[in-house]
């Protein structure tokens, strides 16, 4: 049902984004369906969560070791695919996880998000709502949300005001990112990335 795709519309405006960033900022970018996680599950109640071992250390890792989080991604049904979601599920489990302090580390951090779909802005309000009440519930900063409009592959060079919206969407919070994770969710999601 679901597959990769590799430089689809948001991936390429988000590198159209990054492009601006000061020479000096470091960048990761990570493709999380190249980290498969376990399926989540809610132990909070039951027994501690155990210390990250695999894809979710290594995403651990990425996340803590970053000033500021890309999440980059396709609108699927007014959300994020699939594995963005599996991959904020996971931020219960650090939250609670023995000697992390994973809300300490957070609240330095600012969230940012890079989206595309084929329909009307406003269809991203849910999903923008959801990663603001993220970023405010870890009292991280929310850096805002750059939208393009694309449907089929390569649509968004046809976007010209997403792409001079790339120019300075870093620019939008007090700082420009020194050191983004960028993490970047793919589903081949009908014709629609």
């Amino acid at each position: 049902m679901s597959s990769t795709r590799r430089m689809g519309n948001s991936e390429q405006l988000a590198y159209c984004a990054a492009h601006h960033l000061p020479q000096n900022a470091t960048q990761q970018w990570l493709h999380l369906q190249d980290y498969p996680l376990p399926y989540f599950v809610d132990m909070r109640h039951h027994t501690p969560y155990p210390q990250p071992i695999g894809n979710a250390q290594v995403l651990l890792e990425a996340t803590l070791d970053c000033t500021d989080l890309v999440l980059v991604a396709p609108l699927y049904w007014y959300s994020l695919p699939v594995h963005a979601k599996h991959y904020l599920d996971y931020w219960s489990a650090w939250l609670r996880t023995p000697n992390l302090d994973f809300r300490e580390q957070m609240r330095r951090k600012t969230l940012w998000s890079i989206v595309v779909s084929s329909g009307d802005q406003s269809e991203t309000n849910p999903l923008e709502q959801s990663l603001m009440l993220t970023a405010n519930y870890l009292r991280m900063t929310w850096g805002g949300l750059l939208y393009g409009t694309g449907s089929r592959p390569n649509d968004i060079q046809d976007d010209k005001q997403a792409l001079e919206r790339a120019k300075v969407f870093f620019q939008g919070n007090k700082s420009s990112p020194e050191k983004p994770s960028v993490l970047m969710p793919r589903m081949k999601i009908s014709p629609q990335d």
